[in-house]
């Protein structure tokens, strides 16, 4: 009976034991987890209204276990400003995220489906709500592509006649681009070999011919029209 008494108390302190152990295992492992919660999210880059516009969607992301949280996750949700070009994250163990954020050039705006947008180089289109400073940049009308029209401001700005000196650009559905300068000229170029017109163009202004000019016309394979003002 004394014998059986033993065991009966050796097992009790075994369960009381395991018992303890088990609550300090699950307290340390909480503790452990929580040590790499993320807490802090660092933005560098951009203006203090951009980032505030950009924290408010990552603060979702805070209270996350930061080996949980995926950077496809984070890059998706940046995704959705379309005024961001380069988009760099960091993980800094425990619980801070480093992000570092550059903005396209807005090189236009234009009209779609009856709203106002913003041209980004990066070949977006961007909504105003997203835009904090005043930009002083050219109308383009027409139902263009914005890869194509990247690229002409590409060649232009390849020939020294960048996306400031110009004022309107309209868009024609045979593919072809008028270009209204800040100068009061117009060029109508045709629908290909567009780089080619544009240094023609380019090599008249240099040279002074255009003077007294309103339109330069280089529709026609090797020809040049102009038209004065007193026309």
């Amino acid at each position: 009976m004394l014998q059986l008494t033993n065991k009966n108390k050796l097992y009790l302190y075994l369960f009381f034991l395991i018992f303890l152990s088990s609550i300090f295992n699950f307290k340390f492992l909480e503790s452990y987890q929580n040590k790499f919660i993320l807490k802090k999210i660092n933005i560098t880059g951009l203006s203090y209204d951009e980032k505030k516009l950009i924290e408010i969607e990552l603060n979702n992301f805070k209270n996350i276990n930061i080996f949980k949280l995926s950077e496809e996750k984070i890059f998706r949700t940046l995704n959705n400003f379309n005024f961001l070009e380069n988009i760099y994250v960091k993980k800094i163990i425990p619980s801070t995220l480093n992000i570092s954020l550059s903005k396209t050039k807005i090189v236009g705006k234009t009209i779609k489906n009856g709203k106002s947008f913003y041209i980004g180089g990066n070949e977006k289109l961007i909504s105003s709500s997203q835009i904090f400073e005043s930009k002083s940049v050219p109308s383009v009308f027409g139902e263009f592509k914005l890869n194509e029209y990247v690229e002409l401001q590409n060649i232009l700005i390849k020939y020294q006649l960048h996306w400031n000196m110009t004022e309107k650009y309209f868009f024609y559905k045979n593919k072809r681009w008028d270009i209204s300068f800040k100068n009061g000229i117009t060029l109508k170029l045709p629908s290909k070999n567009k780089s080619k017109s544009i240094k023609i163009y380019k090599q008249l202004l240099d040279n002074g011919i255009l003077l007294n000019t309103k339109i330069v016309d280089l529709r026609v394979p090797d020809q040049i029209i102009l038209t004065n003002y007193n026309e």
